[in-house]
């Protein structure tokens, strides 16, 4: 989709300002991290959906707010889709959290088993991450072919970066079979497809005035791209 989140190549947005290299700030956001960590553990949503709500933050709060509100907005929105929580579940502890008349947890000691679970679960995505992999399908491109990106204006999700769309590149390598995330994020199926490497000319992205001898190489999925005719007639 086309959304202020897509600003990559994008001119005049001036550097990225950092401020260091803690990963966090405050302590709520250690807590959002880890809270991410285990609704993935017991939930049914995959990271390409968790992006995708993501993306229809509403401009504005999406561009004036910090990166682990984002989070929050996603982790919220998800939960209340697979039924731990509801909209007003949330919006009546906000308000206590607020008004300071939150009541203390209740006293009980948690099942060891489910404790078990959730901290191996939160541990493999943390530190070893899940297998994305999928066994190898029959490949429409070879290296060395030229190929165009489409254009990805899709009311969902898509992984294709605004500033490649309908631009030539040549396919420098496979990469692997992986899901897709355009139908995963809507809960359409994995439906897998090869992915490549594929490097386009800085001068072709940006025009006679990119740096000189710059490219970039993008893994793309197999449906973001067609072959180059206009290459090939040439």
């Amino acid at each position: 989709m086309i959304g202020v989140h897509d600003i990559g190549g994008f001119h005049h947005l001036g550097p990225t300002e950092t401020v260091d290299d803690t990963t966090f700030h405050e302590d709520w956001e250690g807590l959002t991290f880890a809270l991410l960590l285990v609704s993935g553990t017991v939930g049914t949503w995959a990271l390409d959906e968790f992006r995708h709500i993501i993306e229809q933050m509403p401009p504005a709060e999406y561009l004036t707010t910090p990166y682990y509100v984002h989070w929050l907005e996603a982790i919220e929105e998800l939960c209340v889709r697979d039924g731990f929580v509801t909209r007003a579940e949330l919006a009546e502890r906000q308000q206590a959290v607020r008004e300071g008349t939150l009541p203390a947890p209740a006293e009980s000691e948690p099942d060891p088993e489910v404790v078990t679970t959730l901290i191996d679960g939160a541990r493999k995505i943390a530190y070893v991450g899940l297998e994305a992999r999928r066994p190898d399908q029959p490949q429409a491109y070879s290296v060395g072919d030229r190929v165009r990106s489409k254009t990805m204006a899709v009311p969902g999700h898509t992984r294709l970066p605004r500033y490649v769309w309908d631009k030539p590149g040549v396919i420098v390598s496979y990469s692997g079979t992986y899901p897709l995330p355009d139908t995963v994020a809507h809960r359409l199926g994995e439906n897998p497809e090869p992915t490549y490497a594929v490097r386009f000319d800085g001068v072709d992205l940006w025009g006679p005035g990119a740096e000189p001898d710059t490219s970039v190489t993008l893994d793309l999925f197999e449906s973001y791209m067609t072959l180059d005719t206009d290459a090939a007639r040439h």
